[in-house]
């Protein structure tokens, strides 16, 4: 590793080196030519070594595959942008390399990528998922034009998701009192579904949100909530205690009075729950890097270990896990989105001010048209919670 060798052949200078240390011990060359001076060759072969040791793309064979390229960009990626939208990427890469990943990266076509999506679409695969795997597509292209400079133009750029592609699988909706009827009698009280339901519901929190919950961050004396956390996945480490989506998600939002009274007897029966389970019982905790760890309560956690108190847990003490909650949902036709979108939609059809669905749903635009909710304002939240609050009431009572 580290030894870079030039070579004369035809009209130019080429040098290469062994890349194995950044494939996992896999065989690899890097090779590239075009060079009018050996000095040339081995100024640059430096240059693409160093750049690979930084972690950096230096892939330059004309016999690179999307595949290995796809891998190189990932793991540029992973030191880029947050854990979920990593974990994204690398789920979207996985559902596009049976169709792409064994082409070379500098023959590929836009009718290569235009058939891959196609082929998607067979598969069953909605218009959502489509748009998500084309939009890594194009930015993973994008970086092999400039600064990559392994290819002249971005095969997926003018790409298209087919028309014909289901939209909606599971639709985003307002959810009505009697779908949530029928929720509440599927996942009654004591269920692990019901408080990120009934959270979610109140609140218009995202799932990770709801999650990341820890009483800690619930003062149900000042009726309010701090949104400073939530709980992703990732295939590397499992799940884990992360920032919120955005600076914007950061936030304190008041809750109403029913949801208290909710939370206060939740409380209650998780300690209830533990009593009855003794030390079958589960505390969570965080390690290094947010992953989340269970541990039977007997068990001495390792060093570096912080207990964390979560809201949303089962019978046994263990956090609730997002793929579980969107699976149940999905079994009832609902998308777990759409409690935010339900819980912005009651606001804003009773008046709602526009500045507090804003804070109240971490978002930086007032336009409700596009997304329903800018700045908060501590009065103007407390407005908008009133407002839910009165819509609760007068529909109970119909």
């Amino acid at each position: 590793m580290g030894k870079i060798y030039t070579r004369f052949r035809g009209k130019s200078w080429y040098y290469s080196f062994d890349a194995s240390f950044a494939t996992g011990g896999r065989r690899k060359r890097i090779e590239k030519g075009g060079f009018k001076t050996e000095k040339e060759a081995l100024r640059e072969g430096t240059t693409a070594l160093t750049s690979l040791l930084h972690g950096n793309i230096a892939l330059v064979s004309e016999k690179i595959s999307v595949k290995e390229y796809l891998e190189s960009w990932l793991e540029i990626k992973k030191g880029e942008v947050r854990p979920k939208t990593y974990s994204n990427y690398a789920y979207y890469a996985s559902s596009i390399l049976p169709m792409l990943g064994e082409k070379p990266l500098q023959s590929t076509r836009p009718r290569d990528v235009d058939a891959a999506m196609m082929e998607l679409r067979k598969k069953g695969l909605s218009h959502g998922s489509l748009s998500a795997i084309l939009f890594m597509l194009k930015n993973a292209f994008n970086y092999a034009v400039y600064p990559g400079e392994l290819i002249q133009a971005n095969p997926a750029q003018h790409i298209k998701v087919p028309r014909n592609a289901p939209r909606n699988i599971v639709e985003r909706r307002v959810i009505r009192q009697d779908k949530l009827r029928e929720l509440v009698e599927a996942f009654p009280f004591g269920d692990p579904m019901h408080m990120p339901i009934m959270i979610a519901y109140h609140t218009g929190m995202r799932l990770g949100e709801v999650l990341g919950l820890c009483w800690d961050c619930a003062d149900l004396d000042r009726k309010s909530i701090s949104v400073n956390c939530q709980s992703v996945y990732t295939p590397e480490t499992g799940y884990v205690f992360a920032p919120p989506k955005t600076s914007a998600s950061v936030r304190e939002i008041p809750i109403d009075t029913p949801l208290v009274s909710l939370l206060r007897r939740w409380k209650a029966q998780q300690s209830a729950n533990e009593m009855e389970r003794g030390k079958a019982y589960y505390y969570v905790y965080e390690a290094e890097g947010g992953r989340i760890f269970h541990l039977q309560k007997q068990t001495p956690p390792p060093e570096g270990m912080e207990r964390r108190f979560p809201v949303c847990t089962d019978k046994d003490g263990r956090l609730a896990h997002g793929s579980i909650v969107k699976r149940k949902m999905k079994e009832h036709g609902v998308n777990f989105h759409s409690f935010r979108h339900t819980h912005a939609t009651i606001c804003a059809e009773n008046g709602a001010p526009p500045k507090g669905l804003a804070g109240q749903f971490g978002h930086k635009t007032t336009n409700l048209k596009e997304n329903l909710y800018t700045h908060e304002t501590q009065r103007i939240q407390q407005e908008t919670m009133a407002v839910f609050e009165c819509a609760l009431s007068s529909q109970a009572q119909k």
